[in-house]
């Protein structure tokens, strides 16, 4: 598949999920939810790789990309102070995408799924917790930590659904893609952004973690070329991360 291809996939489950998401009021009073264009090509990396894509998946990939964008709201709230109606909409918004994740997996219904992504979810937060209150003092800790709040609920659906050869893949991307955020000048829209090394430890890890993305992909006999280019592109040219 080549690269309009590539797009034209994602742009359709973008739509397809905006469309699962959609709730007038919250579209009118809290804008546009912005979504992660990133974790959604890699979501549907075994797709775009050419594996068999069932209805199932399809919708599980919605439940996930649900989850995904209320994750992504909730994680703008000030907790110190939620006071304001447009903290109290972005509230009110993250658990609207909430509420359509758990209605999607209800529709399939896999059981499997639904009480891994469950527990992912809680790991997921456990993981936010120690990274916002008491992060690990090693950058290896932390930036596993952070690979299983962007993966953790990737790795389960490639699990549920059989594409476990993927996981290496994810895992080791995610790490190099905040590391790519931390060394931007603005670091206004990256997570954890007080987690950021300074300048040149960051280039130093890149340069680790990219040299270990190199191995994986390229070990990776099953991975299409223009898959590898894709994912060798979303790093090297800054792919736009929001939607």
């Amino acid at each position: 598949m080549e690269t309009q291809g590539f797009t034209d996939q994602v742009d359709n489950y973008i739509q397809n999920l905006r469309r699962a998401i959609y709730q007038p009021i919250i579209e009118r009073d809290a804008g546009h939810a912005a979504i992660d264009r990133r974790k959604a090509t890699l979501l549907l990396l075994p797709l775009l790789n050419g594996e068999q894509w069932t209805h199932e998946m399809h919708t599980a990939a919605l439940a996930i990309g649900a989850i995904h964008t209320a994750f992504d709201i909730h994680d703008q709230i000030d907790i110190a102070d939620a006071s304001s109606k447009e903290q109290q909409l972005m509230v009110l918004a993250g658990d609207h995408f909430s509420g359509i994740h758990y209605k999607l997996l209800a529709s399939i219904p896999n059981f499997h799924l639904i009480r891994s992504l469950s527990a992912a979810i809680g790991r997921i937060n456990e993981c936010k917790t120690t990274l916002l209150q008491v992060p690990p003092n090693s950058l290896v800790d932390r930036l596993r930590l952070i690979s299983e709040v962007e993966s953790g609920c990737i790795v389960e659906f490639y699990q549920t659904f059989g594409f476990t050869r993927y996981i290496a893949i994810v895992e080791s991307l995610f790490p190099l893609l905040w590391l790519n955020e931390s060394n931007k000048q603005d670091l206004s829209h990256m997570k954890f952004p007080h987690l950021a090394p300074t300048t040149i430890d960051t280039e130093q890890w890149i340069d680790r973690y990219q040299r270990n993305l190199d191995d994986k992909l390229q070990n990776s006999f099953f991975l299409h070329k223009p898959v590898v280019n894709q994912l060798v592109g979303m790093l090297e040219l800054g792919e736009s991360k929001l939607n």
